[in-house]
């Protein structure tokens, strides 16, 4: 498997063959979402109920029901961004929950300007696609609902 930043992406937490498969799944998910787009990757990745609770600290946050709703959210952002690239510095896998530390980057769609920040994802998933994902400004707060109940 391929490094992916100061940190190599292998699980954490759960040391099992189920914990190796999640991860592997999270690297795949942003792959596609890298080379695919958003469409293949929801299609993929999230499940038809999934709900999204966005970080308070971006404008017009919420917590997102349906694909079909973060679909619009979701294309709301890109607007703003233009494509935007997901790279996987480490996962963590607790359970059936996922801890994603990405990088992600991209340009401003009108500006052009160049974009990047750190990001943090935690997915609650029945088989390959995520039923919930809160997304996180700070590891630690990702890293306290990991491991919540």
């Amino acid at each position: 498997m391929e490094k992916t930043g100061p940190r190599d992406a292998t699980p954490a937490g759960d040391a099992g063959e189920a914990g190796v498969e999640r991860a592997a799944l999270a690297r795949e998910a942003m792959a596609v979402w890298n080379e695919e787009g958003l469409e293949a990757f929801a299609e993929r990745y999230w499940h038809p109920d999934i709900v999204w609770e966005e970080p308070q600290a971006f404008p017009d946050s919420a917590v997102r029901r349906g694909r079909d709703e973060c679909l619009r959210r979701m294309r709301e952002r890109l607007s703003l961004l233009g494509h935007v690239e997901l790279k996987p510095v480490d996962v963590t896998v607790v359970g059936d929950r996922v801890l994603i530390e990405a990088t992600v980057s991209g340009k401003g769609a009108s500006s052009g300007v160049p974009t990047g920040m750190r990001e943090y994802f935690v997915l609650d998933s029945r088989g390959p696609q995520a039923v919930r994902f809160r997304e996180f400004l700070d590891r630690e707060a990702a890293a306290a609902a990991l491991r919540e109940p």
